[in-house]
């Protein structure tokens, strides 16, 4: 079972990864799914200090709620997008790093209700370029969670740096190709939209939704 969920945590992590820009504007609950998805399973794996059945559970659980609830809060997505991928960053970053062993889960919990907050700032500010980054990094922490399923247990020391630095590598690659196809996978905006002032996106090719 192990080999299996290893194997489909890389093929969603490589959807989000590479894509999460797409999915966002073309397939919206799928976005949410894969997104919800990857929260459920980052928290189990903080709650447990393992990608077991808790965190299997959980991710499945949160996949399947943020899938069917996309729609329905699509008109606060700015906010909510921002709030949901700032504790995704923060979930992701403590797993890499190993803080999700070493905190306990208030401070934990506290931690990533900051990094919330902090995401739904920004992602008001800059839509588009925040889920990028947030998708390229979330898509690359799914694929080296599920690398490390995949191998014989005890092969990699939990305390090697190996991982992170192979998270950052895959992320900056899904960023760049996610940036490269801007143009083509963005709409373009109706009139009634209104004009928003988005400094960053003007330079990246970015814009609000």
């Amino acid at each position: 079972m192990a080999f299996s969920f290893g194997l489909l945590l890389i093929l969603c992590g490589i959807g989000i990864m590479g894509f999460g820009l797409l999915l966002f504007y073309a397939w919206l609950p799928i976005f949410y799914g894969l997104f919800g998805f990857e929260i459920g399973l980052l928290l189990g794996k903080w709650l447990t200090s393992d990608v077991g059945v808790t965190a299997i559970v959980l991710g499945i659980v949160a996949g399947i709620v943020f899938a069917s609830a996309a729609y329905a809060i699509a008109p606060y997505k700015r906010a909510l997008i921002g709030f949901a991928g700032g504790v995704m960053l923060v979930l992701a970053i403590a797993s890499l790093l190993g803080l999700d062993r070493l905190m306990s889960g208030i401070l934990g919990t506290m931690l990533a209700l900051c990094g919330g907050i902090i995401g739904a700032i920004v992602a008001t500010a800059f839509f588009d370029l925040f889920i990028v980054v947030v998708s390229a990094i979330g898509g690359a922490t799914l694929i080296v969670t599920g690398a490390q399923l995949l191998l014989p247990s005890g092969a990699a020391p939990s305390d090697s740096f190996l991982p992170t630095l192979l998270t950052a590598i895959l992320a900056f690659f899904g960023a760049r190709w996610q940036l490269s196809n801007i143009a083509k996978w963005i709409p373009p905006r109706s009139a009634d939209e209104g004009q928003i002032s988005d400094p960053i996106g003007k330079q990246a090719g970015l814009r609000k939704p």
